[in-house]
């Protein structure tokens, strides 16, 4: 509850959600002149853009409402303990809802707002000072950190996507330093190669080398990464138990903020089984052709016969 004679503080806490200007905002409370007084304050002021400010009574109508229509802001009026609006909050954001709120607290106990926020982003200002240019301020703070959340979230959303897509390609992937010493392998390296993670981490893509492959082909990908290029080629690589295999492989170079280039992502698919079938059936094509020559050779032939024969009888 807010009054006249009391000095409540401003929490505020942020889960990361997209902002919406011009900005909806919601307040969960049972005073009426709480509401009135934080609507006059938007109201008047000229630095956030409001599209309204809505009323519920009570954590029940606020969960309907936060259900039903999307807020850019929620402003709590109780307690930093108030255990509804605990279970609120930890309730939507269980469930993927991430909207910035805003907590009116009579005291900034820590361990409570930690319980909702989990972030622990949080900051108080005190309701002497609420008025038209600090509640601007404090929502312009909120919504920027919200913004920076977002953006970290979504950036860390990519990441885990890359890794999933990466840890289950067929193709495989291996990234190294500068040098050509190995940081990562994908699973994928470790079934076609035989190697594991931990045996490939710390040496060089030459324990793959056949000896089957001419040097200036390994010249020529270093002198095409090492510039800046991307390499494409086929290599013939040696398995851990022994066994050739073949691999297309795309070398790219990565660079750091200064342009430099600091490790190398090889993607390779391997040809093997493919460049077999394709053995086969040029056997199989070729012993098709031997056969439609023989055929006809033999064709031929018995013809030849048949007219020598003819001319035999004839004499």
């Amino acid at each position: 509850m807010v009054t006249g004679y009391e000095t409540p503080k401003l929490i505020t806490f942020v889960k990361a959600a997209p902002e919406t200007l011009p900005l909806r905002l919601l307040l969960v409370g049972n005073q009426e002149e709480d509401f009135y007084l934080i609507r006059d304050i938007l109201q008047r002021s000229r630095e956030i853009d409001v599209a309204g400010l809505d009323h519920a009574h009570s954590i029940e109508e606020a969960e309907a409402m936060l259900r039903q229509k999307s807020y850019g802001l929620v402003l709590f009026e109780h307690d930093a303990g108030d255990a509804q609006a605990v279970r609120l909050v930890s309730d939507f954001m269980r469930a993927g809802v991430s909207v910035p709120f805003i907590l009116l607290t009579e005291d900034a106990d820590e361990s409570s707002v930690a319980r909702m926020i989990e972030s622990g982003t949080w900051n108080c200002v005190p309701r002497s000072q609420l008025d038209a240019a600090t509640l601007s301020r404090t929502i312009r703070s909120t919504l920027s950190l919200h913004s920076l959340q977002q953006e970290q979230y979504a950036a860390e959303e990519s990441l885990r996507k890359l890794s999933r897509a990466v840890e289950h390609s067929a193709d495989t992937v291996v990234i190294t330093d500068r040098n050509g010493v190995i940081e990562y392998v994908n699973p994928a390296f470790e079934t076609i190669t035989g190697y594991s993670h931990g045996e490939a981490c710390g040496k060089t893509p030459r324990i793959l080398k056949s000896g089957e492959q001419a040097a200036e082909t390994y010249q020529e990908m270093w002198k095409t990464i090492l510039t800046g290029n991307v390499y494409r080629g086929i290599f013939v690589n040696r398995r851990k138990n022994g066994e050739s295999y073949y691999v297309e492989q795309s070398i790219c170079p990565v660079r750091d903020g200064d342009g430099q280039v600091t490790h190398f992502i090889a993607n390779g698919r391997d040809l093997t089984e493919r460049l077999r079938l394709e053995a086969q059936l040029l056997q199989a094509q070729k012993m098709d052709a031997i056969g439609r020559l023989a055929g006809g050779v033999a064709h031929d032939f018995n013809n030849l016969l048949t007219i020598i024969t003819t001319i035999r009888n004839w004499l």
